[in-house]
This record gives C-alpha cells, sequence and structure tokens, in this order.
C-alpha cells in the first residue's frame, strides 16, 4: 500500500501539483490544465510513460529540491525546485554496484519507522521529494476474490504523496534515481477497505512543510488525510 496508481499528468500538472510555478496560469484552457510547461527545471521527463496503472519499477514525475548556482557574484548555491523523472521502487546508494535493482522490495516506508531504518533515515534531512497522481488503487478480499477501488479527489486534483529519494551507481556507471512512497495508518473514512494509506500532502501548508521545513516533526505530517473529498466509487 500504495502499489498501483494513475498517472496521466503533463509536466505542467505535476508542477502545478507540488506548487511550482508554470508558464501560463491554472485556469488557461487546454486539455493539460492549463499550463504549457513548468517554469522550472525538468530533467529525464522522455522517460516517463502515462499509465492507468503505474507498477514499482516505472518512471514517475517527482518533485524536489536541487542545489543550483545563484545569481551575482560568488559563485554560491541555492536550492531550487526541480521535476526529474524517477523510478518507483528505493535503491539505497548503499547498494553493491553488481546488484540487481528489486523495485518491488521497497517501493512504500512506513512512516513510523523511517527513522529505525538506514535505508529511510539517511535521507530524512536532504532527499524529499513530492509525487503527483491521479488516483491510487486498493484491494479488498471478499472470500477469495479481491475486488479493486480506486481512490481520489472528487474533484479530480492530483493526489500528492510524501516520498524519499536516493541515488544509486551500477557496475556500468549508469545512475539512476528512485523513491520510496511514505505510508501512514488509514483514514477513518477508508479503514473498511485497508489498514494503510499513502501519506497525503492535501494543500499548500503541507506540501511546503514535507519539502521545505525540516525542522517540522516528521510526526505532524504524516498523519492520515481526513478529508471527505477522498472517495472510492
Amino acid at each position: 500500500m500504495c502499489g498501483r496508481a494513475r498517472c496521466t499528468l503533463s509536466a505542467a500538472q505535476a508542477a502545478r501539483a507540488f506548487g511550482f510555478p508554470t508558464t501560463t496560469s491554472a485556469g488557461g484552457g487546454g486539455g493539460d490544465g492549463g499550463g504549457d510547461a513548468p517554469a522550472v527545471r525538468t530533467l529525464q521527463m522522455d522517460r516517463f510513460r502515462p499509465s492507468y496503472n503505474v507498477t514499482p519499477g516505472a518512471y514517475l514525475p517527482v518533485g524536489t529540491l536541487r542545489a543550483r548556482a545563484a545569481g551575482g557574484e560568488g559563485g554560491a548555491e541555492e536550492q531550487g525546485p526541480v521535476i526529474q523523472c524517477m523510478k518507483w521502487g528505493l535503491v539505497p546508494s548503499f547498494s553493491s554496484k553488481t546488484d540487481k535493482p528489486d523495485h518491488f522490495r521497497m517501493f512504500n516506508a512506513r512512516s513510523e519507522s523511517v527513522k529505525e531504518k538506514a535505508s529511510f533515515r539517511r535521507l530524512i534531512p536532504k532527499n524529499r521529494c513530492l509525487v503527483a497522481v491521479e488516483g491510487f488503487y486498493e484491494w479488498k478480499k471478499d472470500g477469495s476474490r479481491k475486488q479493486p477501488y480506486y481512490i481520489h479527489f472528487r474533484d479530480e486534483r492530483p493526489l500528492v504523496f510524501a516520498a524519499l529519494f536516493d541515488t544509486w551507481t551500477n557496475s556500468e556507471g549508469e545512475t539512476l534515481h528512485t523513491f520510496t512512497i511514505l505510508t501512514t495508518h488509514v483514514s477513518t473514512s477508508l479503514k473498511w477497505l485497508h489498514d494503510r494509506m499513502p501519506v497525503i500532502l492535501g494543500d499548500e501548508d503541507s506540501v511546503n512543510a514535507w519539502l521545505n521545513n525540516s525542522s517540522v516533526k516528521l510526526e505532524e505530517i504524516t498523519v492520515p488525510y481526513e478529508g471527505t473529498d477522498l472517495v472510492s466509487p
């Protein structure tokens, strides 16, 4: 949980979901949601393949902060927003260069225990990121059958998940950027379906707190989303 999602978002739609600037206002026309392009750096977006059934191992647009050269003299660096295509399913940077990545092993991370695990703990201060999707799927057992349910916002705006990313280099010198989605205990309205859910950042304040404010207590951010606009028709 969560292990399947829908993501057909353009780079501009992802940028707006993250609170990053775009070249036009959100109210502009067009099927891409109103923005022609994100007004921030994008990296490796050619790897993204929109899909109604995204699984671990797929590339998704991820929002994060990266160092960039600041204007003026001195060559100082400052943090700036970036949208980068990364693979879903964390591969820790300390993995052996000869390992074969298993993206299904760490596609989720329990927020209650991330501080206890070496794979995740070291990423919390500076490797936070955002993942935007239209919705995610969860299955409910009904005897021997499993019934899928699609969880999304009633107004169809993107869901933004709290996530952590890492960078690993294999034996051939290829650098792979991967991420894991944080999960928490389930909200009151979804207890009938599952006991876990992704950490959904439901407003601008929670997005900014996760991405920009490492001093905020993790426990204050990684709470279940209790809004009544999260539906599962």
